[in-house]
């Protein structure tokens, strides 16, 4: 059954010319390059997560109570700054960046 979907999403992605065979075999001969000399698709992606300040930070605190006013924050943890995130990090008012999965 696995070996019928494999077929089934190599079908989906591999070009016209090519048999399915020489598609999968092609994909897994290729070797990946290491980690660090990969690159990444987004442009201001960080190079990892950054912690400055506990989570919730003083700014993102003062946030949360300014948006209790409105809304029931009971349950917030964190406020995300979508200015200063890019690619799979996510950053909040305090500065704070994290890997976003």
């Amino acid at each position: 059954m696995a070996t019928i979907r494999a077929a089934a999403r190599l079908r989906a992605v591999a070009p016209r010319s090519v048999s399915i065979r020489q598609y999968a075999s092609a994909a897994t001969a290729t070797k990946s390059a290491p980690s660090s000399q990969v690159e990444s698709p987004f442009v201001d992606e960080p190079a990892g997560p950054t912690v400055k300040t506990a989570i919730p930070g003083p700014q993102s605190k003062k946030a949360i109570e300014d948006l209790h006013t409105v809304f029931d924050t009971r349950s917030l943890n964190m406020l995300a700054d979508y200015t200063k995130s890019s690619g799979n990090y996510i950053a909040d008012l305090d500065g704070n960046v994290l890997l976003d999965v």
